[in-house]
């Protein structure tokens, strides 16, 4: 998201020394460019925090100016930091309990029903199954709600010693900072909504989504556009949906340039009661992700020429002692990646431009509503969804993971799909779901429902993970990628 982690009340100068003042309590902070690995011209950073000599936590920022990229990237990094401290220490009241003795010993209001959290189709989880729980925030009321810790959790390491088999991986979806107790919240709750919105219809499933005739966008996002075309890189503007009161956009990339490979898969996306903002806040996410990508998986001699000299010693320390590379899925889909060539890579990301929309049919409902707070205008937008939090702040800096029920992160990628996933998709012909009273060989995995919501769509409904994996075929690196330096395309 753009100027992740600013505050309306500090200017970019004085919040990059407050996130810089606070980061460095934990450790030292290396804060260096790398859009030189790409030739857009949109300020890219790599962020970084390193304890005894060791990367601990990534980020990456950008913007239109080098200041609010640096902000965004210390901003992404205070989230990751500050976000895994205050999971630590929530887990000092965690409870292990099943849901339904919990519920027994709280009232049913005060302990989010995992069923509403879009866990993965086939989970074992029931009522009667013990998992660990700590205390979040309801956002509206202020009042305490349990909340599963995998869920609050954005690392794998966040639930380090839990007895229980893990409800979801962690991601970091959710997360947001900011220098007052507002923008965190809003930045965590847009990024679900990001996700939600164009789970379905971006990346694998680009065709569900129309182009955005050109022609009608105008503003900040036309001249960054232009810019774009100057340097051999034409945008493309993708509409994913609009819905609980934004606009869902993504941009896309065509790029005849072969120099660095992994360039060419970039995508940026948003997600903003704004459909300008939007557009903008896209287009800027794809620099940031062709600079990134290229640093992170492009030449390593490149990426060392850019980078802290510190950063990449850092690098080589965790290599040579083994250092996790994440998900073997993702590792191996990177590495196939390898071989295929800029040729190959363009083919297999290119946008689908079969359909178009102007800008004009792309409306956001109650968008008129432009006066006020846009956290209670959010909040409006989500009446029949509970939105929960896990807030804290250290000095200026205020970091939150937000949860709203009912909205789906990683449905192609982890198989996590709710009511309103399994809604979209009975809809279709893409053969993820069927509704039926038992499986079959094909949708062999039940999507996990409360009673009223298996009533509200005629049925249970069962989960194919065997299409989605056909689906997503040689693109799974774009729902999930190793970790940094780890594989070179």
């Amino acid at each position: 998201m753009l100027e992740q982690g600013g505050s309306s009340g500090a200017g970019a100068s004085d919040a990059v020394a407050a996130y810089a003042e606070v980061l460095g309590r934990s450790g030292r902070v290396l804060d260096f460019d790398i859009s030189g690995l790409d030739h857009l011209g949109v300020p890219v950073t790599s962020c970084s925090l390193l304890v005894d000599g060791m990367i601990v936590q990534n980020g990456n920022g950008y913007g239109l100016t080098t200041e609010a990229a640096r902000l965004s990237g210390l901003g992404e990094l205070a989230e990751g930091v500050l976000a895994a401290d205050h999971v630590r220490g929530l887990r000092t009241r965690e409870r292990r309990a099943s849901y339904a003795a919990l519920v027994r010993a709280e009232g049913a209001d005060r302990v989010a029903h995992p069923a509403t959290l879009c866990l993965p189709a086939g989970s074992g989880w029931d009522a009667g199954t013990e998992i660990t729980w700590v205390p979040v925030v309801r956002v509206r009321t202020g009042e305490e709600v349990w909340a599963p810790l995998d869920l609050v959790a954005s690392d794998p390491a966040d639930r380090a010693g839990s007895p229980d088999a893990a409800l979801v991986v962690p991601v970091t979806n959710g997360l947001g900072a900011g220098l007052d107790d507002v923008r965190p919240v809003l930045h965590g709750a847009l990024e679900i909504l990001q996700r939600h919105t164009n789970g379905l219809r971006f990346r694998a499933l680009d065709a569900r989504s129309p182009e955005i005739d050109p022609a009608g966008i105008g503003g900040e996002a036309a001249a960054l556009a232009a810019r774009f075309a100057a340097e051999g890189v034409e945008a493309v503007f993708k509409h994913a949906a609009t819905g609980f009161g934004v606009c869902s956009t993504y941009v896309m990339g065509v790029d005849a340039d072969d120099a660095t490979p992994i360039r060419v898969t970039a995508c940026g996306e948003a997600a903003d009661p704004s459909v300008d903002r939007s557009l903008l806040k896209a287009l800027l996410e794809h620099a940031n992700s062709r600079a990134r990508k290229a640093f992170c998986f492009g030449d390593r001699e490149a990426a060392r020429a850019v980078a802290d000299p510190d950063y990449w010693a850092a690098v080589e320390r965790g290599r040579s002692g083994g250092g996790a590379g994440g998900e073997p899925r993702a590792i191996a889909a990177m590495r196939a990646w390898h071989d295929l060539g800029a040729d190959r890579l363009r083919a297999l990301t290119a946008p689908d431009r079969s359909r178009r929309v102007t800008r004009a049919e792309i409306e956001v409902p109650g968008a008129e509503r432009t006066a006020g707070d846009p956290l209670p205008r959010l909040l409006a937008d989500l009446a029949d969804h509970d939105v929960l939090a896990a807030t804290t702040r250290v000095g200026e800096v205020h970091v939150a993971k937000v949860l709203v029920t009912g909205l789906e992160v990683e449905t192609l990628s982890y198989g996590r799909i709710g009511e309103l996933g399994a809604a979209d998709l009975l809809g279709t012909d893409l053969d993820l779901v069927r509704r039926g009273d038992g499986p079959t060989e094909r949708h062999p995995d039940r999507v996990v429902l409360t009673p009223d919501a298996e009533e509200r769509l005629g049925g249970p409904v069962w989960y194919s993970y065997a299409t989605a994996e056909r689906i997503v075929g040689a693109r799974y690196p774009l729902y999930r990628e190793p970790s940094r330096h780890l594989v070179e395309v």
